[in-house]
């Protein structure tokens, strides 16, 4: 597209006024793709289609028609052109005010109304104290985690003289049956099971529990209310079970030998330093992250802010979207979600509504913060999150930025790496008040009960209105 010129206004409350001039050339071309598009669609006699000559076009449907066409098709680019070229951010559809193209030889000029995300007007935001967790390891955590690198390499040794017991492995063949008829994929043959994995329903693996090798049973269950697929659910069967063998797990010893055998580590104890130090890690970026969130819910109390109901109706649609994406991804029938009653719709509805808000003023306090700091995302940033999403997803590089600029989500990538900015320089201009995790839960449980509160009053103030 040729370059336009924009011009941008400041009206009353959060709204902006453009005045686009789109060069001749550029109106000329959009007005001669009208006329290729007509001439593909016409049917005239003499002619074949896509070949009527163009001063028979114009004859047939009069210049001033196909110059409504042509802005028909080209007002919605020309004005997103604008709203980039301006770098303004639109909450809500434009007024577009516009005359028909007297000459398509001269440059066009159209108007266009249009609501903007509004600026947060910020409190205090410096030297405010705020609560963040004094992270620790116990020991017994270390314990823990050795454990699990244990069970990994352990060896599954067949016993004898003793029934099979949770913790165990048993070797088994089973067939379940409903109403007497055998159950669809309710059957297996050499089926090794961990007793206590919870891998079949409730009461099959507790009944296996005590059964000896060689021994056969006759399991009498009920599959669960919520039991999917659904024509299951609520039923009585029947499970033929034969315990062919039963294993039991043998942890190898915690030594030198086994540190050496299994890690980078030629002793034990330094693994087990290395164990405790990827745990602090992780807690300390947990703990930092969360200092972070504190901090903002701190400012953002002091925040003068109205977000404009077109703005938030739009975010809530998104988080509608990704909330139905997320229970595809995770097997669930939308089918249920779609057939909701009204009532039920509504408390959806409601939850996404608050979410959105929330979520958007915390978007535009720390936007806010940034501007009011002078803070920037330099194409250096850009590239080394796209390196790094790239490295993370197993892309190459160039691929996933031609995949970006072409879905143009460069500037959602280059806004977040702004918020995460301020969100940063926020905690670190805020003064932390340490406190032990017990001290925090406390602290959470407290604001959680005060936000349940706030929501239940604000749902019932929603259901009076």
């Amino acid at each position: 597209m040729a370059d336009i010129k924009t011009t941008v206004e400041k009206l009353d409350g959060d709204q902006v006024e453009l005045t686009v001039e789109i060069p001749a050339a550029e109106v000329k071309s959009e007005v001669n793709k009208a006329i290729k598009k007509l001439a593909k669609d016409v049917k005239m006699p003499g002619f074949r289609p896509g070949k009527v000559p163009r001063p028979v076009l114009i004859s047939h449907f009069g210049i001033e028609a196909i110059h409504a066409h042509a802005l028909e098709d080209a007002l919605p680019g020309w004005y997103t052109a604008a709203v980039e070229q301006s770098a303004i951010k639109a909450v809500d559809k434009p007024e577009i005010d516009f005359e028909q193209i007297e000459d398509e030889d001269n440059p066009y000029s159209f108007k266009a109304k249009v609501q903007v995300m509004p600026k947060a007007k910020l409190g205090n935001y410096t030297g405010l104290e705020v609560e963040k967790e004094i992270v620790e390891v116990q020991e017994a955590e270390v314990d823990e985690e050795i454990e699990r690198l244990q069970k990994r390499m352990a060896k599954l040794e067949p016993i004898e003289g003793r029934p099979a017991a949770e913790g165990d492995f048993v070797l088994i063949d089973f067939t379940g049956y409903v109403d007497g008829e055998p159950l669809e994929g309710g059957a297996g043959k050499d089926y090794m099971l961990e007793l206590g994995s919870g891998q079949f329903i409730p009461g099959f693996e507790e009944q296996i529990a005590g059964m000896e090798t060689g021994q056969s049973k006759k399991l009498k269950l009920t599959f669960p209310e919520t039991y999917k697929p659904e024509e299951l659910a609520g039923k009585e069967a029947e499970f033929d079970v034969a315990v062919k063998e039963i294993k039991e797990r043998m942890l190898p010893e915690a030594d030198d030998e086994f540190a050496a055998e299994n890690s980078e580590f030629d002793t034990i104890a330094e693994l087990r330093a290395d164990v405790e130090a990827r745990i602090l890690k992780g807690r300390e970026s947990s703990a930092e992250s969360a200092f972070r969130a504190r901090a903002l819910d701190r400012v953002m109390v002091d925040v003068e802010l109205k977000l404009p109901a077109p703005m938030i109706a739009s975010r809530a649609s998104q988080i509608e979207y990704e909330f139905i994406y997320s229970m595809e991804q995770q097997g669930a029938s939308i089918k249920d979600y779609m057939e909701q009653t009204d009532e039920q719709k509504q408390l959806f509805m409601q939850h996404f509504y608050r979410q959105a808000e929330a979520v958007l003023r915390q978007e535009m306090v720390l936007e806010a913060i940034a501007e009011a700091e002078g803070l920037t995302v330099t194409d250096e940033d850009f590239m080394e999150e796209v390196t790094r999403a790239a490295e993370s997803m197993g892309k190459e590089v160039d691929e996933l930025l031609e995949k970006t600029k072409g879905e143009k989500h460069e500037q959602d990538i280059r806004d977040d790496l702004l918020r995460n900015k301020a969100a940063k320089l926020l905690a670190g201009k805020s003064v932390p008040v340490m406190k032990t995790a017990a001290e925090m839960k406390a602290v959470a449980d407290a604001a959680a009960e005060a936000a349940a509160a706030e929501n239940k009053a604000e749902e019932k103030e929603e259901a009076e209105v």
